[in-house]
């Protein structure tokens, strides 16, 4: 299982290390479109659509990475006025629903992903982008959170393991 836990961080880390290449390239793109657009040049005409579905990647290849660094918000007020039985309890509780949650969001897109493949779906804008590509983001995403919320199940790690004031250095 810690194998599994070991790819799982790698590739989550990839993927963050994509994110930023993707929000560099929108940056860049953004300044580009309007330089051109001062110049009085004709505008990039792909741009907006390269941004949007860029945003969409940065939306969801990240988030394994923010589940293992626990680098999402969570609300902690109720767990800290349970009882230290409770707390393991709940905390077990939140770690098998984002489980479940992320398995039922990532197979949701998954089945929108395999048939947009076989359909041979496209949505078109300014440039066709194939749907199944739309939606490899969201899936990629949910799945891999899925496992890093295993992680915290089946592991020893708490995802409650660091004070929220310290991961923000306050």
């Amino acid at each position: 299982m810690d194998r599994l836990f070991d790819w799982t961080g790698r590739v989550s880390f990839a993927l963050v290390v994509v994110t930023k290449l993707l929000l560099a390239a929108i940056v860049v793109l953004v300044v580009a479109d309007v330089v051109v657009r001062n110049l009085g040049l004709r505008p990039i005409p792909w741009a907006v659509s390269a941004a949007e579905y860029s945003l969409l990647y940065a939306a969801f290849l990240p988030m394994p990475w923010l589940v293992r660094t626990r680098g999402h918000v969570f609300v902690e007020f109720l767990r800290k006025a349970l009882p230290p039985v409770a707390q393991r309890l709940l905390e077990k509780i939140v770690y098998v629903s984002c489980v479940a949650l992320c398995l039922y969001l990532g197979g949701y897109a998954l089945a929108g992903l395999a048939a947009a493949w076989a359909d041979g779906a496209y949505e078109t804008r300014t440039f066709d982008m194939p749907q199944w590509l739309v939606l490899l983001p969201v899936t990629i995403g949910f799945l891999l959170s899925a496992l890093e919320w295993l992680r915290f199940l089946a592991g020893r790690a708490s995802l409650y393991d660091v004070d929220p004031l310290e991961m923000e250095g306050l």
